[in-house]
Parts: structure tokens; sequence; C-alpha cells
């Protein structure tokens, strides 16, 4: 997930949204691939990459100019016959940007927002990276809702991981929680930890972000230390959970007791960093 922290391998090419000819120049060049995602926004992939095909030429009101990464300009639909779940998937820095991009925009329009001035219908604009109303012109943009992940070790080193009663199977992750308005990161990183498990903690350090599209969520990754009492967990948020030590985990993992966040997210990587310093 590093690669959140440095410049994006994707040009949007936002100097060339808003401008029909230019569009039109796009479409219709060689190195133009479309992306085609499935009715649920699922992938095409193969080996682990996102599979495209040549764009034909035509641009149509839904599709989405992604933008150009290695050479090739990148476009989406959403008239695709399947694929795999975004959050299934192990995809390389360059394709995992790609598809976040194209899962937040489609589920963004998707959405069909009214017009925030005058109620009105509004339509796709800007090579689908805003949308604009049809009946007074104004111009939306996505919005995106922040939110806290945290892992939280006790004063053994020990792990929390907690299973939510609207996961499926036995999937286990870290914390998390939306930012509230008026409270900041860090105020609601404590905020949520006493709500869901009536844990106090210290020594609070800044990670990282990363964009989540389910639907428009900009994760904010932090580590920290309980005050070492047990979890009382919040029954109605949490069905169970614990503090595990890395041998825990590890076999549990193996017995197939637990299993863990997808690669792609930041969930992953959290845990991932908390497995890989005792090793």
């Amino acid at each position: 997930m590093n690669h959140w922290n440095a410049p994006a391998i994707l040009d949007r090419l936002e100097e060339v949204r808003g401008r029909a000819r230019e569009l039109d120049v796009l479409a219709r060049d060689l190195t133009s691939r479309c992306l085609r995602l499935g009715p649920g926004l699922e992938f095409p992939v193969e080996d682990g990459h996102l599979v495209t095909e040549p764009f034909d030429g035509t641009m149509l009101p839904g599709d989405l100019l992604l933008g150009r990464m290695d050479g090739t300009i990148w476009w989406a639909r959403d008239d695709g016959v399947g694929g795999a779940d975004l959050r299934s998937l192990d995809l390389s820095p360059g394709h995992t940007q790609v598809a976040m991009m194209a899962t937040a925009l489609f589920e963004w329009h998707r959405s069909r927002p009214a017009c925030l001035t005058c109620g009105g219908a509004t339509a796709p604009d800007r090579a689908g990276t805003a949308r604009r109303c049809l009946e007074c012109g104004h111009q939306l943009f996505p919005r995106t809702d922040p939110a806290i992940i945290l892992a939280i070790t006790d004063p053994q080193d020990r792990l929390l991981l907690t299973h939510s009663r609207h996961w499926p199977g036995n999937r286990v992750s870290v914390q998390a929680g939306f930012i509230e308005a008026g409270e900041s990161a860090e105020q609601a990183c404590h905020r949520e930890v006493r709500e869901e498990t009536g844990l106090s903690i210290r020594d609070l350090r800044f990670v990282g972000t990363q964009p989540w599209p389910f639907p428009r969520s900009l994760m904010l990754g932090f580590e920290a230390r309980s005050d070492g009492t047990e979890p009382q967990l919040d029954e109605e948020e949490l069905a169970w959970g614990s503090f595990h030590s890395r041998d825990e985990l590890n076999r549990a993992l193996e017995r197939k007791e637990v299993t863990l966040p997808g690669h792609i997210s930041l969930a992953r990587q959290l845990i991932e960093d908390w497995r890989g310093r005792g090793r």
C-alpha cells in the first residue's frame, strides 16, 4: 500500500476534461483501451492483471476517462458480463489505482445525485469526473467521507481483531469507523475504540491513507496501544473478537478459523505490518 504515499502512477488528464475535441482525439487514439466492469462493478482479471480491450473510438455518455498510464489511455464502461470483486484482488499499484477510481466514479454516477442548487436531474460531465445539472447548469463533483482504521495492540504486543455482525464467514479485521461532524481523526480513533471495545488507547500514530470506494470513503490509518484490559465488545456491532499473538493468529489462519481482509485493503496492510515486526 506504500504506493498511496507517492505521486500517482495514473495521470488523470485533468487538462483535457471538458474539451470535446481533445476527448474525441483520445477516444480514437490507438493506445486507448477499455476496462469493462460487470453489473456489480466486478473487474475482468487474468493472472492478477486487469483485462482491457481496444476502445471502439466512440465515447458514450456514461463512459469514464480514467487517464494515461504506461503510455496507454484507460477508459471504463460498466456494461461487462462479470469478473472479480475488487476487495478480493491483489493487483499491482497502477492497476489498483485504476480500479479504485473506476469503482468510486461508477458508484457515484449510479446514485444519480440531484443538483444541490435547484434539485434538478444531473448527467455525467467532464468525461465522468463530474455531473452537470440539466436545469440550471450547476456542476457537481464526488464527495469523500473520511473514516479511521486503527490497529490496536496491548502491552504484550497482541493485536485486537474482531468480527462484525455484518460480515460473512469468519473474517476478522482491525477497528474502523467514520469521522463525525466537528471531530478530528484522532478524536474519532479514541471515540470509536471506546464505543466498540470499551478500551482506552495511547501512543496514537498515523500510518497513511487509502481510498476505499465502497461507496466513497478515504481511510485514515493509525496504530495505537491499549491500556491492557480485555475488550468489552459492543454486541450490536461486533459478534466476537479478542487480542491475538502472532503465533495464535498464524495457527487460526492455518486451521481456517479466521480469514483476513483482502490484500488490496489498508486493513490488511496494518495487520501485515504488525505480523512483520515479529519476524
